[in-house]
């Protein structure tokens, strides 16, 4: 349970890492899923919160040292702040956004911006004239309804969060079938974190990890901390998703003001 319920419990202290996730991954909504596996585990493990950045205290501070970070006499939270802050900044820097003089608060505000705009783009969505959070919401309309179309899932006269979670739904009962994982008496959670654990390890096929003797946890620090850049080009799990925009959750894909790197961030 420990190993299985850390990929969820990572993406949440790590949401930079997590960018373009996949739904099932990233989203169900992230913080339903984070506050439910925290919740499993507090029950099975008598309240040791797995999900305090401080449990993971020591990937933090290699995720830190390797980007040059100080780590002295600073907490896992404050580490875990300065590397998400490096993270939008290269992000930023790869959207064409200039950085220079801007503080974290606008940088984020201009990614987020940049991504929803860039998606519409893509989806045919004329961006002119509207706030972002409007196209940010129809970005995410027409990714659930694609969704929907290519799962053969019926869209008329359903509300979009409704139909967002039968996608979510729809989508996680496809891939247990994809990946040869029964699907018969499990609740969705439980079958979620089969998915993912079985993506995890095809993953690590994939890249040339050695998973002999390893665990879940063990496997997804390796991927993060020496493999994120490439998994992302490869669009392997968990970076196999749409950055940002997720079937569940908020309204308009991102939180107001945020990037793909999460809110805290910008505190």
């Amino acid at each position: 349970m420990k190993n299985q319920t850390f990929i969820y419990v990572l993406s949440g202290i790590f949401t930079i890492f997590a960018v373009g996730a996949n739904p099932a991954f990233a989203e169900m909504s992230m913080k339903e899923t984070i506050a439910n596996v925290k919740e499993e585990i507090s029950l099975e493990d008598k309240g040791h919160p797995h999900g305090d950045p401080e449990e993971h205290i020591e990937f933090i501070q290699r995720q830190a040292e390797k980007l040059g970070i100080e780590t002295e006499g600073k907490d896992a939270k404050e580490l875990a702040k300065e590397v998400r802050k490096i993270h939008l900044k290269k992000e930023a820097e790869e959207l064409g956004i200039k950085t220079e003089g801007k503080d974290i608060k606008e940088l984020a505000k201009e990614v987020r911006e940049t991504v929803v705009k860039n998606k519409a783009k893509e989806l045919g969505i004329k961006s002119e004239g509207k706030e972002v959070d409007e196209l940010a919401e129809e970005v995410r309309v027409a990714l659930i309804k694609n969704k929907a179309k290519e799962l053969g899932i019926d869209t008329e006269g359903k509300e979009i969060d409704d139909l967002a979670k039968e996608v979510l739904k729809a989508s996680i009962y496809k891939d247990a079938k994809d990946l040869g994982i029964n699907t018969d008496g499990k609740e969705l959670m439980e079958l979620a974190r089969e998915v993912n654990v079985k993506k995890l390890f095809r993953t690590a096929d994939k890249l040339g990890i050695d998973t002999k003797g390893k665990s879940t946890h063990d496997i997804m620090e390796e991927i993060f901390t020496n493999y994120a850049d490439e998994a992302k080009d490869k669009k392997l799990f968990p970076f196999d998703g749409d950055k940002g925009f997720h079937f569940g959750g908020h309204k308009g894909g991102f939180h107001k003001g945020e990037s793909s790197v999460g809110k805290e961030a910008t505190n």
